[in-house]
């Protein structure tokens, strides 16, 4: 009787692989493993090994090779010398989707393998051919324990990862409108849940999970770690269905104030989770990251909600072109300060930012570009067909514009700078009145979902007024 065992036992290790690449976080993926290796490093090396075996058992099916073929060994051996210095280099977000799938593709080819071709190599110098558990299960409780290491001395991405996701919902939360709420949102494992019953399946389980928090926190002592009370899976499913019912049913009686609901739990939960950081126990960052790591369960959500927002206006619901008021707002706003700016205001420093500190010209200056960059690339988008957007400019390029314009935007600060602030003025007139023209086949909802600035250029402008008032005063 052939031995195939090692099938469930390749499954284990692949589903153990999806649920740690699930929730690691950038901070995580960079964890020093030791000799030069990171969790990012040793994620892609378990790819590519599963990827390199499933083309060998390809040909072994097809009789093209076997499994004794030193070749291989020698090709397995090279491949890894060859490819050492490179798995440190690799940061690619895709990294974790290609080991799984590799991984996928490997088990799913061994198991089709026949009993005689199982028979000859189990035992045997090339039994890893089959049992491909064992290479995973090796790096994934090297990763495992680095985390936890990590964890135990003092990692605290997770504050910093739930503030963010707390921003993006309460960014989305501010876009929506009465009629948003009853859209639907794409299928998913819960069924197809109206926007309204996404916010209120967040802000239950934010609450939650706040509540089991303090429930550990009480019942410990001062100095004792803390480890919050988990919900198996199948109650928890139990759960969702008549908590979605019930909110199906009373959310024309709440109507927005399910959003405002979703972003005081987020809040309420990351305010608890920072004030006990130093005291949870380390082993819970990978025996139930998502009690800590709030921000997974959210930022699934809220990507929903943004897809859905994507779409058609809600029936009968008109385009929300509240940005429009906003950015007539936040200019004569920046009218009125320009108004009161003397040369020597010019090169005083503001708050350091993300961008660094810089002297008030220079974020005049970052105001009038950004403004005149994207006025450039929405005639762009319109020369492209109405239904285009700008064109999206990564992170990296951005900063990497920022950081190259500094000393020019310095130097246009120099003198009077009455042309840099005639200049900030009209390059905010210009982008503004562009996207009050707009055809009305211009993406809209889209852009607010996805991008709000390329049409919201308030929430731009308005960051760095800020910045402005608080050195010259309101």
């Amino acid at each position: 009787m052939t031995d195939r065992s090692f099938e469930k036992a390749n499954d284990e290790s692949r589903e153990r692989l999806a649920r740690l690449v699930a929730g690691l976080t950038p901070s995580q993926l960079a964890i020093d493993l030791g000799g030069g290796w990171t969790v990012a490093s040793a994620i892609a090396h378990v790819g590519f090994f599963d990827r390199f075996q499933a083309g060998r058992w390809t040909k072994m099916l097809a009789g093209e090779w076997s499994s004794d073929d030193e070749s291989l060994v020698v090709a397995e051996h090279l491949a890894l010398d060859a490819l050492d210095p490179y798995w440190a280099r690799m940061d690619s977000p895709d990294l974790s989707n290609l080991a799984l799938e590799a991984a996928a593709r490997l088990d799913t080819l061994i198991a089709s393998a026949p009993d005689a071709t199982v028979d000859a190599i189990e035992g045997g110098v090339a039994a890893y051919l089959l049992h491909r558990h064992r290479h995973r299960d090796e790096h994934l409780d090297h990763i495992e324990r680095s985390i936890a290491a990590a964890a135990a001395s003092g990692d605290r991405s997770f504050i910093e990862n739930n503030a963010a996701s707390r921003r993006r919902l309460a960014a989305v939360v501010g876009r929506l409108t009465p009629a948003d709420l009853g859209r639907p949102t794409e299928p998913s494992e819960e069924g197809t849940w109206t926007i309204a019953q996404v916010l209120g399946h967040i802000a239950f389980w934010d609450r939650s999970a706040e509540t089991r928090w303090r429930m550990a926190r009480d019942a410990a002592g001062p100095n004792d770690t803390l480890e919050s009370r988990g919900i198996p899976y199948p109650i928890a499913e139990a759960i969702n269905g008549p908590v979605a019912g019930f909110l199906e049913s009373w959310t024309p009686k709440v109507g927005l104030e399910i959003g405002a609901e979703a972003v005081a739990a987020a809040e309420s939960v990351d305010s608890l989770l920072e004030e006990v950081a130093d005291r949870i126990t380390p082993s819970l960052f990978t025996s139930m990251p998502g009690a800590v790591n709030r921000w997974w369960h959210r930022e699934e959500h809220v990507a929903a909600i943004e897809a859905a927002l994507a779409g058609l206006p809600a029936a009968g619901g008109p385009v929300d072109r509240s940005y429009l008021e906003r950015n007539r707002a936040s200019r004569a706003r920046l009218r009125e300060i320009v108004g009161r700016l003397t040369p020597a205001d010019l090169v005083r420093a503001t708050s350091p930012s993300e961008e660094g500190s810089w002297i008030i010209g220079q974020a005049l200056g970052h105001l009038a570009f950004w403004d005149r960059f994207l006025e450039s690339r929405w005639h762009a988008a319109l020369a492209a067909g109405s239904g285009h957007q700008p064109s999206y400019l990564p992170d990296e390029l951005a900063d990497l514009l920022n950081g190259g314009l500094e000393p020019f935007l310095a130097a246009f600060a120099g003198g009077s700078g009455a042309g840099l602030l005639a200049e900030v003025v009209a390059a905010a007139d210009a982008i503004d009145s562009l996207i009050e023209g707009l055809p009305a086949e211009a993406p809209v909802n889209a852009a607010l979902a996805e991008r709000p600035p390329l049409l919201d250029r308030s929430i731009h402008r308005n960051s760095h007024l800020d910045d402005i008032e608080l050195v010259i005063g309101r």
